[in-house]
This record gives structure tokens, C-alpha cells and sequence, in this order.
């Protein structure tokens, strides 16, 4: 008798003991921070065109665009799926000139006008005086990732092709990048070269800049809902709201319609979705990663130990009387 109740006592000792590991585990997890806090691993993720309704998508956002000309390869093609692996990440700072050369030029100009006005950045307007101008540096983390692009064939064994993804390490330095990039802008048009020229820099609004910014790899560090509403509040976006880890951007192409992305548990984007006026999907990719199977499984099992650990104090208590 005194055996079995020192192995009912280590049990309820051992699952006790779990049950506290797991839960501080998970409200480790998912806690928010004072300070934002970077939550990138390395790892592979797929992305699947869930849905593709070309008809409506060519009477809403652009008859002449399909999503190709936002994602690339063949984006525009139901089950098609692309790779994406995370590689490593390091520390960065960005200037004015990384601004102007790695977001604005390549997102928000065609390459009739990236090509003419990157030939046009004269010795007098180069990296050098472009930096000392506009001074403000910019810390961040960024990271190298590997990129298949969607395909409905096999995935070739070298990836397509392999870019950055950045996080602002303040997302509200995101505001003066903006800043100084249009009062550069305005210097740039006004040079004589520049101003006899078909293309001209644009001066850029908050939404168009957040919209540049999630195309050129924005990620976003922890607590997610803190981070998105800082980044939207600060920049000032007209026609963005947040909700948890979501961006919910309202555009206007043919009609009106919107486009919701969310951030998974690392940072990065999990899901994209384009409705239209009337709510109706008319575009969706999705994460295949299994983060949130991780997740699921951890509060089934944390909340098995608590249910198990009090069924057997119950128990003891009733044995005893």
C-alpha cells in the first residue's frame, strides 16, 4: 500500500511538473512584450494558390495584371505552389539611398522608368551625397531566403531566385524613411536632367508605401498586433486597419476591393487574400506550414496533463476519507 501510494505520489509529482513546463511554454509563446522581440527560425515554408477566379479579378483589380505581376511565376494559376526558405538573418542598417533603390524604384516604377532614371542618378545625386543629405539611418534586421516561384511542375533543385526580407527593428522609423524619400523625390524632379526626362520620382503617399513595403519582404517582429499598429499609426495609412496579425488594406482598381495579409507565428507572411466589393474571394494563397498543428497540439496536451494531475488529486482526496 505504502509502494503504491509513493508511485501515485511521483506521478502526480511528474505530470504536476509537465503540466507547468508546457503551460509556461505556451504563455511564453504567446505573451505579449514591452519591447518587440524577433521570432524568425530558419525553415522551409509552401505556399498554394488556393483559388484564382480570373473573370472577377479582371473586372475588379486590372484586366492587363494578373497576381504573376505581383508574385511571379505562375501566381495566376489555381494549386500552383511556390518554396520559400528561410536561410538566416543578421543585423542592417538602411540609409535614404536603400530606400530609394531597394523599396520605391523597384515596387512603385515600371522598368521603362527604373532603368531610365537609374541611368539618370547622376554623379551629382549618387549614393555618397544621397546619404549625407538625408542622414537618417534606419536599424533593422534582415533575412536571406531562398525563393522557388510558383509552379504547377516540380520544383526545380536551384531555387529561382534569392532576396532579403526586412524588419524595421522601430516600426515608426518607418515614417521618416518616408519622409525623407518624398523631400528627396522633390530635389531629384527638380534637377534639369531628371525634369526633361518622360519619368520623374513619385511622390509617395502612406498606403502606397506600406503596400511598396510588403512587396519588398516587410516581416514584423513580436508582439504581431502591437508591431502592425505602431507601423500603421505612425506611418499615418489612410485606408489600413489592423486586426491581431492581419493587415487589412482597402485598394481601388476597376472597383473597389480588398486585400488581407496575415503574419504567421515567424513574422512572415502566411496567407494573402484579395476580395471584392461584395466580400467575395476572388484570390487566395496560403501557408502549408503546420505552426499552428504545433500550437494546437501543445494546449491539447498542456490541458490533458491539468485535467489528468486534478482527476488524480480528486481521486487521492476520495481514497483517503
Amino acid at each position: 500500500m505504502k509502494k503504491l501510494k509513493n508511485k501515485t505520489n511521483t506521478s502526480l509529482l511528474s505530470l504536476s511538473l509537465l503540466s507547468i513546463i508546457l503551460l509556461g511554454v505556451l504563455s511564453s509563446s504567446i505573451s505579449a512584450s514591452a519591447t518587440y522581440q524577433l521570432t524568425l527560425s530558419k525553415g522551409t515554408e509552401e505556399f498554394t494558390v488556393d483559388l484564382y477566379n480570373d473573370a472577377d479579378w479582371k473586372t475588379t483589380v486590372d484586366p492587363f495584371l494578373t497576381p504573376s505581376n505581383w508574385f511571379g511565376g505562375e501566381a495566376n494559376v489555381n494549386n500552383a505552389k511556390s518554396k520559400i526558405t528561410l536561410k538566416g538573418w543578421a543585423t542592417r542598417t538602411w540609409t535614404v539611398y536603400d530606400v530609394l533603390t531597394s523599396i520605391i524604384m523597384p515596387e512603385l516604377l515600371s522598368l521603362l522608368a527604373f532603368v531610365e532614371l537609374s541611368g539618370l542618378l547622376s554623379e551629382e545625386f549618387n549614393e555618397t551625397y544621397i546619404n549625407e543629405s538625408y542622414n537618417n539611418n534606419f536599424s533593422s534586421w534582415f533575412g536571406l531566403r531562398a525563393i522557388w516561384s510558383y509552379t504547377t511542375q516540380t520544383y526545380e533543385e536551384i531555387p529561382s531566385t534569392n532576396d532579403i526580407i526586412t524588419i524595421l527593428d522601430d516600426p515608426s522609423d518607418s515614417k521618416t524613411m518616408l519622409d525623407d524619400y518624398n523631400t528627396l523625390a522633390t530635389e531629384l524632379n527638380a534637377n534639369t536632367e531628371i525634369n526633361n526626362s518622360v519619368y520623374s520620382f513619385p511622390n509617395v503617399s502612406a498606403d502606397g508605401f506600406l503596400w511598396a513595403l510588403i512587396f519588398s519582404g516587410l516581416a514584423i517582429s513580436g508582439p504581431q498586433a502591437d508591431y502592425l499598429n505602431s507601423l500603421v499609426t505612425e506611418l499615418g495609412c489612410e485606408n489600413v486597419t489592423v486586426s491581431g496579425s492581419k493587415l487589412i488594406i482597402e485598394r481601388y482598381g476597376l472597383t473597389n476591393y480588398t486585400v488581407e495579409i496575415s503574419y504567421g507565428e515567424k513574422g512572415m507572411m502566411s496567407s494573402f487574400i484579395v476580395k471584392n466589393i461584395s466580400g467575395t474571394v476572388i484570390y487566395q494563397i496560403t501557408s502549408t506550414n503546420s505552426e499552428w498543428l504545433f500550437y494546437l497540439i501543445l494546449i491539447i496536451v498542456a490541458v490533458s496533463a491539468v485535467a489528468i494531475v486534478t482527476f488524480l488529486f480528486i481521486r487521492k482526496k476520495r481514497l483517503h476519507k
